[in-house]
């Protein structure tokens, strides 16, 4: 039985500087709504996020989509539960991960931002990172980040998408959030479906009992996954949860 669909957001809900597809995230707002708690019997999964946004993007979608489930932000870094209205951080992080983090957020903004498109991907606390619409400025500061990563800090992890780069601390991906969070909710990890389409979600897909990927995901991506959908997109996460739908109705 899967309990719990959790999605991504850019390139699952989205796509970034495009317009949503606001039938779309009406259509899963109801089904969010018509499903019940996560660990209730019922055929319907229980509706959550997992992105590597911070807290403000997160918390404005979650309420978007009227989710009452607990979500995750900056990658698992931190967890909102919009029923009480309440923030918790992941108890991975510390001071001595802040400051390296900090490290890296001032090397951002004096060494790679300036005469580019880049910018400071504000009101992140537990990882830092830069996004430009160009995404060949991504090419070039994902690989000037991963050689200032090894020579500072190399417990540090870079991933990347076509629009952002991002340096998380060790202990903080995707895969341990999820964990944190069905830890939280009293699940299996074998009862969430989740839906990813890149790097940063390779092993939260390999983690979870059913994975998916949307047509538009990259290449390694579709590969690791249990299904990949035909649509794109938002299309492709609403035919994934109709699956999900299915398969418990079997």
């Amino acid at each position: 039985m899967i309990k719990l669909f959790v999605s991504d957001i850019d390139g699952c809900l989205g796509e970034p500087y495009m317009p949503y597809n606001l039938d779309g995230l009406a259509t899963l707002r109801r089904y969010a709504h018509d499903a019940g708690p996560p660990t209730a019997p019922a055929p319907t999964p229980a509706v959550s996020i997992c992105s590597g946004r911070p807290y403000p993007y997160v918390e404005a979608l979650t309420q978007m989509l009227d989710l009452t489930v607990p979500v995750l932000f900056e990658a698992g870094g931190g967890r909102f539960d919009p029923v009480e209205a309440q923030t918790t951080w992941n108890p991975v992080l510390t001071d001595e991960i802040e400051a390296e983090i900090k490290k890296v957020r001032h090397w951002f903004t004096t060494e790679c931002i300036p005469g580019t498109k880049l910018s400071l991907d504000h009101a992140k606390r537990t990882q830092a990172g830069v996004v430009s619409p160009d995404p060949d400025e991504i090419v070039e500061v994902r690989g000037r980040t991963e050689q200032f990563v090894a020579d500072r800090g190399p417990d540090l992890r870079v991933f990347d998408t076509d629009v952002s780069v991002d340096v998380l601390p060790p202990g903080i991906t995707k895969r341990s959030g999820l964990q944190w969070l069905t830890d939280h909710l009293g699940l299996d990890m074998d009862e969430v479906a989740y839906i990813g389409d890149t790097g940063s979600d390779l092993e939260a897909l390999q983690a979870v009992g059913t994975s998916f990927a949307p047509a538009n995901a990259n290449e390694t991506v579709r590969e690791a996954v249990d299904h990949v959908t035909d649509a794109l997109v938002l299309d492709g996460t609403l035919a994934a949860y109709r699956h999900c739908l299915d398969a418990n109705a079997s």
